[in-house]
């Protein structure tokens, strides 16, 4: 790119910028030149600004992406005749990898056993996924894409979800879907591991997919994020684990089919968390940073006197600092503007700084960073892009702290524990790397290596939120929320056979868009706000009438739990509980109105 367009880009961005920034003013300032966020005419204003405003976006976001590739593709220098027929290479690698392709499908058929509609997003997104008989597949589905483009709370994910978005177009099984995660998931490992080794600067190892699988398949975070659909975490730590392999390959090689392919991930994913841009943008800073201050064999040092090839080395990096450009830019036009204008707080303000609850795993990727960067300080190490990758996950996780709070069993921890993975690989790379390869020693070393991995996972399942606890509390509650419900619609439909009307009152719940609600046998469907202390027809006869509860009413609590009943202090005693799906769960129960 010549000065020109960089110039002539530069002042189309500032333009942009300045547009926005005094919109923004005005907005703030006084509102009576707009209709009132609330009004109808507000609503109508918001939702053609955010139709129009993500149209605009998805555009040049798919134009970028093809350029990228296309890119990519011209420069792929691999001759074609030396490439592995997929299909061969993947046979060669399950031979290679026996227990690995084991492990891989033992963790599928776990994966499986799991797969529901009955999670708490998904329960109410694709509420209509069953209607016309499975044959209007292809429509977008509004309460998706609200989740996401339409959320006018100063959040930023557009492309959050929109793989549910794609496969629920493609298939309405959550068994395939599942499928997919495990392949998501399975690419990621494989990735790891590759990226461990390039980063360890050893031979490769056969044993190493396994120790990785081990320590990363049975991690709290990863079993949160994989055995759901719902967050957006699996996607980004897929592209970055995309990133980082051709970043690093490009560092090595410098190879233009990696650089494209770098900045193609990183653009991706920067859209899929509001926090993930700092993973994608950290590590090409601190290269930046490192290189300019000399401690980069392989690239020149910052000086006055060669800014030109200075510029033509860190090439890859300063595009990827460039991204924060485009960001900052979609922030203010696809979030802050339309936010702003609604009047709303930022979601989840309340967690700011609220919790830091780092595991061992966390804080062994403090300890190898802190003492890596004292032997770079000293020169007695060199600096490398582990330090770069470490340096992303610790500024993501105190990222997540500054917004949110940092759990390192969360899902929302699933990048740092990736990271904190490849730390864990590497190191025991090092630590076995002086031992002569001899066949007999390398059998010693993998079982030394997966008794170690094996023996840190049990050292984890010892805590409360362990990647056990966590799977086993998603299974009860999926079969909680299914069973009640299988037992409400035979209640019902006995009621109903018997002559009885059959008037069904529930509260706020993950239920609470009453797709499945409304498949049951019912004449009423009975909405109850505890706000409000009222009772709203929402469904059946005389809807939208406002309801005084009677003798033989069906109340269920399904998923809310009996604290919220407690808290509201909503009296019990009319009724009589007739089903309860385990004295241990507080949901999972139906109650009948005896007067």
């Amino acid at each position: 790119m010549s000065p020109v367009d960089i110039r002539c880009l530069a002042l189309v961005y500032l333009l942009l910028v300045f547009a926005g920034l005094i919109a923004s003013l005005l907005i703030s300032s006084s509102t009576n030149w707009l209709p009132i966020a609330d009004s109808e005419a507000g609503k109508a204003l918001l939702k053609n600004y955010n139709e129009a405003s993500h149209f605009i976006f998805l555009t040049l976001l798919s134009i970028a992406c093809i350029i990228l590739i296309r890119k990519a593709q011209e420069h792929n220098n691999k001759p074609k005749k030396n490439q592995k027929n997929n299909l061969d290479y993947l046979i060669t690698s399950i031979k290679q990898h026996p227990f690995v392709t084991g492990l891989f499908a033992f963790y599928t058929a776990l994966m499986l056993q799991q797969a529901s509609w009955f999670y708490k997003e998904i329960i109410s997104w694709y509420k209509d996924i069953f209607d016309n008989h499975l044959l209007d597949n292809f429509t977008l589905r509004w309460d998706l894409i609200k989740e996401t483009m339409f959320r006018n709370d100063f959040r930023f994910y557009p492309l959050s979800h929109q793989d549910l978005h794609i496969l629920s177009w493609l298939t309405p099984y959550v068994s395939i879907w599942m499928i997919v995660n495990a392949i998501e998931l399975f690419t990621i490992v494989i990735l790891g591991t590759k990226i461990a080794h390039q980063l360890s600067e050893k031979q490769a190892r056969r044993e190493n997919v396994l120790l990785f699988s081990i320590l990363f398949l049975f991690d709290a975070a990863t079993g949160f994020t994989f055995f759901q659909f719902i967050y957006s975490e699996r996607i980004v730590v897929l592209l970055f684990a995309f990133f980082a392999f051709h970043y690093i390959r490009h560092c090595k090689q410098n190879q233009a089919k990696d650089r494209f392919l770098a900045v193609f991930f990183a653009l991706l994913g920067l859209f899929f968390k509001d926090t993930a841009f700092l993973l994608f943008i950290i590590p090409a800073l601190t290269v930046l940073a490192a290189g300019s201050a000399g401690l980069l064999a392989n690239k020149p040092k910052f000086s006055r006197h060669s800014i030109d090839e200075w510029a033509k080395a860190y090439q890859l990096e300063f595009c990827l600092c460039g991204l924060i450009i485009i960001l900052s830019l979609s922030y203010l036009y696809l979030s802050y503007i339309p936010s702003l204008y609604a009047g709303v707080k930022a979601y989840d303000s309340y967690l700011r700084f609220s919790r830091f609850e780092p595991d061992a795993r966390f804080i062994v990727l403090i300890l190898t960073s802190v003492i890596r960067l004292s032997l770079i300080i000293r020169r007695k190490a060199s600096f490398s892009l582990l330090d770069a990758l470490n340096a992303s996950a610790i500024t993501y996780a105190f990222g997540l702290y500054a917004m949110v709070g940092f759990r390192s069993s969360n899902y929302m921890a699933l990048p740092v524990q990736f990271i904190a993975t490849i730390n864990l690989m590497v190191l025991w790379i090092w630590a076995t790397e002086s031992i002569p390869a001899s066949r007999g020693n390398l059998k010693t070393i993998s079982l030394a290596g997966v008794i170690a991995s094996s023996c840190l996972i049990g050292a984890e399942h010892l805590g409360r939120d362990d990647f056990h606890h966590r799977i086993v509390t998603m299974k009860t509650t999926h079969d909680s929320w299914v069973k009640t419900l299988d037992q409400l619609n035979q209640i019902t439909k006995k009621t109903r056979e018997n002559g009885e009307e059959v008037n069904i009152i529930y509260a706020k719940s993950w239920f609470r868009n009453r797709g499945p609600l409304e498949r049951l046998n019912h004449d009423r469907l009975i909405y109850f706000d505890f706000d409000s202390n009222k009772y709203t027809i929402m469904h059946g006869t005389d809807k939208g009438s406002s309801y005084i509860p009677q003798k033989g009413d069906f109340l269920v609590n399904i998923d809310t739990g009996t604290k919220r009943f407690e808290q509201f202090k909503f009296d019990m005693t009319p009724y009589r509980k007739i089903y309860d799906y385990s004295p241990d769960e507080s949901n999972g129960m139906i109650y009948r109105r005896i007067r």
